[in-house]
């Protein structure tokens, strides 16, 4: 049993014209009342931001004919999102993509 806690990073390559659409829709679902999970944020790469080169260096834009949003997620344990995933769905959501979503999975040091 993994007792690590754990940040998921899920990113989501949005269509241009549907990435104020896909964050209402996000923004609007209800909280998540799995095992373990603590928490989400939605967060998008915003080019505007005019950072200084040093404050801008990770890089998770990935594909200039998208918007890329980052969704942050923070679990109990590695063992509580294994056991949420195959219960989880995203469907609603698909239609809003250009490329395929990417995860990574973190554990907490």
């Amino acid at each position: 049993m993994q007792m690590t806690e754990c940040v998921v990073l899920i990113r989501r390559f949005i269509k241009p014209q549907r990435a104020d659409e896909f964050a209402a829709r996000v923004a609007s679902q209800p909280p998540v009342a799995a095992k373990g999970f603590m928490g989400k944020t939605l967060t998008r790469v915003d080019r505007a931001l005019d950072l200084p080169p040093g404050l801008n260096s990770f890089h998770v834009a990935g594909n200039p004919d998208c918007v890329t949003f980052v969704m942050v997620e923070r679990w109990a344990s590695v063992d509580d999102f294994k056991a949420y995933v195959p219960h989880a769905s995203t469907a609603d959501q698909d239609e809003f993509e250009l490329l395929p979503r990417q995860r990574a999975v973190l554990a907490v040091a």
